[in-house]
């Protein structure tokens, strides 16, 4: 019998020791009680989630620091999160004000060792630090919030061994890594491919070096980009390298590889000259569904384009009601049977594109809703002009323009004075359009129809003006501009425009300009073709 009354004395050690075990089994106790009150009917009893709502097994949000988790209970989630793989719109409340920092404690042990792979315990006084930290905290966490704060640990890769070595200097081609002395070697145990490892900007080059554990037998699909250039070993044969300073993007490189189940040795070479410092690598085994990344970048998904040509159709010309590139957002596109092209800004009553052969494609906007400007998907694309186009005459003669572009103070007029605005257009059965617009005492028709004969593809364009008051219309600005020859001005790209009848093209080679003035009543019939 002991000094206590009977029984033997134990070493202090192992009493602490003890004691320690029973706390944490009392506050598992614990824990578990207030999961099962307060979390399980979201997370379910057996932490795999209920109703649609994110599970606790297989989560990487009860793992790691702590101080996520508490921030968590302490003030709520909101937002989209993802979760083993899968994306949850969630809106968790907020637990601070109803639990002790015990019983927060308490039931993130719980969690913690029960569904997250016995993850050590949360103590009392973390949660007080973190209580305190975010005090003035009112409104819940997002996932974005938390892991920038807090991120995952990197998920091991199948790389094992990996070792990094950074070496300085400029180089615009690969060197012999074998004749540099390192600046830098480390080990990265997680096996991840990251260029930050470097602790470099410009002017550097990495090496890694490791063995590349294939889990089966059969072909292995390596996907290799880089910023700015580099090569790819596997068992020691080069199998891609990026060559010459440039982004990630077009140079990618897809290399398949047949590799028995096991070891492989594995190097990457890196070279960054300036700019970006991006390294891409993955792959795909024969097991795999989606590629497995080797490094911390990963290159985004490129959804494959769908074409859909729009095309004059059995002699009918092919229109197109969208954003175009190059011409304002309410431009009208005709194509015509002939191969030719219009671009037409009803904010600028202009023709503001000419262009030849392949009208415009459909997949970008007709598909998945998509956004931003189409360019014209022909050749020779001609911007004949930027900002408006029909203006009045002024008492001698002069032109006056209104560009909304400009700031007001270079307006020659005020806009009551505009000569017209956009009124529509009209089809005729061949698809021919004529644009209209008007304005106070004025109107102007601009028809456009491909020339019949000839030996080249042609359109004309017919503009004609009614009203009290002279118009005069801008149909180059910008441009280069040959004098009239026989008829015809010739535009920087070779376009020619032919007066056919009516008033002659006023070519102003200085301004860079070429422009029509109708009288009230007057018709102008123009010929456009590519020389």
């Amino acid at each position: 019998m002991g000094l206590d009354g009977g029984y033997p004395l134990m070493r202090t050690s192992s009493l602490l020791a003890l004691l320690a075990s029973a706390v944490f089994v009392t506050a598992a106790e614990d824990g578990a009680q207030i999961y099962n009150t307060l979390c399980g009917a979201c997370h379910g009893p057996d932490g795999k989630g209920l109703n649609g709502l994110p599970p606790l097994v297989g989560s990487e949000w009860p793992k790691g620091a702590p101080a996520r988790s508490i921030k968590i209970v302490l003030n709520g989630l909101s937002g989209p999160v993802e979760v083993a793989g899968k994306s949850y719109a969630i809106d968790m409340p907020p637990q601070g004000a109803v639990l002790s920092d015990e019983k927060i404690a308490a039931v993130l042990t719980y969690v913690r060792k029960t569904f997250a792979n016995g993850a050590g315990p949360v103590s009392v006084d973390e949660v007080k630090s973190v209580r305190a930290a975010t005090a003035k905290r009112t409104t819940p966490w997002t996932a974005a919030e938390l892991l920038k704060a807090h991120p995952f640990p990197p998920a091991k890769t199948a790389l094992k061994n990996l070792v990094g070595t950074m070496y300085k200097g400029e180089w615009k081609t690969l060197p012999d890594f074998s004749t540099l002395k390192p600046a830098l070697m480390e080990d990265f145990n997680a096996g991840v491919i990251d260029v930050a490892q470097s602790g470099q900007k410009d002017a550097f080059a990495m090496v890694w070096t490791a063995q590349f554990d294939a889990p089966a037998d059969g072909k292995y699909n390596f996907v290799f980009d880089c910023d700015d250039f580099g090569a790819l070993y596997i068992g020691g044969e080069r199998i891609a390298e990026i060559k010459g300073i440039g982004p990630v993007g077009g140079r990618r490189k897809e290399v398949p590889v047949i590799l028995k189940k096991g070891l492989t040795p594995f190097r990457l070479e890196y070279v960054e000259f300036a700019g970006q410092e991006v390294v891409v690598l993955g792959y795909k085994g024969p097991k795999d569904k989606d590629i497995q990344w080797l490094s911390k970048t990963k290159a985004k998904a490129v959804k494959e384009k769908v074409f859909i040509p729009i095309e004059a159709k059995d002699g009918v010309a092919a229109i197109y009601r969208n954003f175009i590139d190059k011409t304002t957002p309410r431009a009208i596109g005709i194509g015509f049977p002939n191969g030719l092209n219009i671009a037409y800004s009803a904010d600028n009553l202009a023709a503001e594109l000419i262009w030849t052969g392949k009208f415009m494609d459909g997949g970008h906007h007709w598909t998945d809703r998509g956004a931003g400007n189409e360019p014209p998907a022909g050749t020779n694309v001609i911007k004949l002009s930027d900002g408006q186009a029909v203006a009045l005459a002024g008492a001698a003669g002069a032109v006056v323009r209104f560009d909304r572009a400009k700031e007001e103070k270079e307006w020659k007029f005020s806009p009551v004075n505009l000569a017209a605005e956009f009124k529509g257009y009209d089809l005729d059965k061949a698809g021919n359009p004529t644009f209209r617009s008007a304005g106070e005492g004025v109107a102007l028709s601009d028809a456009w129809v491909p020339s019949a004969g000839g030996a080249k593809p042609a359109l004309t364009r017919t503009l004609k003006a009614t009203g009290d008051r002279p118009l005069v219309i801008t149909l180059a600005r910008d441009l280069a501009v040959t004098a009239p020859a026989d008829g015809a001005v010739e535009l920087a790209g070779g376009l020619l425009v032919r007066s056919v009848s009516g008033p002659a093209l006023q070519a102003d080679a200085a301004a860079k300009t070429l422009t029509l003035t109708l009288k009230p009543g007057e018709t102008a019939v123009l010929g456009y073709s590519y020389r």
